[in-house]
């Protein structure tokens, strides 16, 4: 990997992310407009992208490797809670805000940031490996996360929405992900006219993602984001401390350059673009969670080349 190749990557990435708050503070990109874009996005765009990585034939992973990664994915979220529980405890005495700044420390945004920066780095093979990392992630987030961020809380003080839904679960992509994981490992073939027009589509992720992502940003309060004093440790942790130790650990047990990479990686992402709209339906502090998501998104095109050059190259 070349570092200066990467950066201009990221680059590019920021520059499209800018566009996307231009938009959104000229309001051309309405709150709404965005909601509907983040779906074409997440629900169209990313099965697209995953299924064009299976499709060019750029990946070789048995079953074996599969449920490997799939297992190195749960011990990187671990690790990252391990490392998050007794710092946030020593540093907030508020039981309630607990749970959300450990949600901010622990969940990376491996959706929206996490594709369009991985297959900036280590190519569209990584998409499939974006795809693996998503499916333990996702059952985390809609149900660990969302008892994380409610505090527990019940009825009303929870939200309007504070039931778990398993239906939550069974989202487009995470479909598509199991279904790339039986084409992958079967070798179907398919007409050209399917890939290329799947390759076709899924090239809407990456600029649509930055989009969503800078367009989102543009309606958070900055009055919160240079206010709220607990933004800084989380934003040490979720870009620095977190992808550092996990690094440490994972590189004694992985031998695969890019299966580590992309773990790394994925953990050095931005707080989770969903954590502000889960502490808005379950009760949590949404001016804090934007605050973290604003902040940790903006920086992470400074900490994540730094990752690269020092733990990767």
């Amino acid at each position: 990997m070349d570092i200066q190749v990467i950066i201009n990557q990221l680059a590019v990435l920021f520059l499209i992310m800018a566009i996307g708050f231009i938009v959104g503070k000229a309001k051309m990109l309405t709150p709404d407009g965005n909601k509907v874009l983040s779906k074409v996005v997440l629900f169209i765009g990313m099965p697209c992208t995953i299924l064009s990585a299976v499709f060019e034939n750029e990946i070789d992973i048995t079953v074996g490797d599969t449920a490997y990664f799939l297992l190195m994915c749960l011990v990187t979220i671990m690790i990252a809670f391990l490392i998050s529980m007794p710092v946030i405890r020593l540093l907030c005495k508020e039981k309630a805000n607990r749970g959300l700044l450990n949600f901010m420390s622990v969940f990376s945004n491996c959706g929206f940031m996490g594709f369009p920066v991985t297959i900036a780095i280590f190519g569209a093979s990584s998409a499939y490996f974006v795809a693996l990392f998503n499916i333990p992630f996702n059952a985390l987030v809609f149900s660990i996360g969302i008892l994380m961020i409610s505090g527990g809380k019940q009825g009303d003080e929870a939200g309007s929405a504070y039931k778990f839904n398993p239906k939550l679960l069974l989202n487009p992509t995470l479909i598509v992900a199991l279904l790339a994981i039986f084409i992958a490992l079967s070798g179907m073939e398919f007409p050209r006219v399917v890939t290329e027009a799947v390759r076709i589509t899924g090239s809407i992720t990456t600029p649509g993602a930055m989009i969503v992502i800078g367009s989102t940003l543009a309606y958070v309060p900055l009055k919160t984001v240079f206010s709220e004093w607990r933004i800084a440790p989380v934003t040490l942790l979720k870009l620095i401390i977190i992808p550092v130790i996990t690094w440490l650990l994972l590189r004694q047990i992985i031998t695969n350059d890019l299966l580590l990479g992309v773990l790394v990686v994925l953990s050095a992402m931005p707080t989770a673009a969903m954590a502000s709209m889960i502490a808005i339906e379950y009760g949590g502090d949404e001016q804090v969670a934007s605050a973290g998501v604003f902040v940790t998104t903006l920086l992470c095109g400074i900490t994540v080349p730094l990752i690269v050059y020092f733990l990767l190259m």
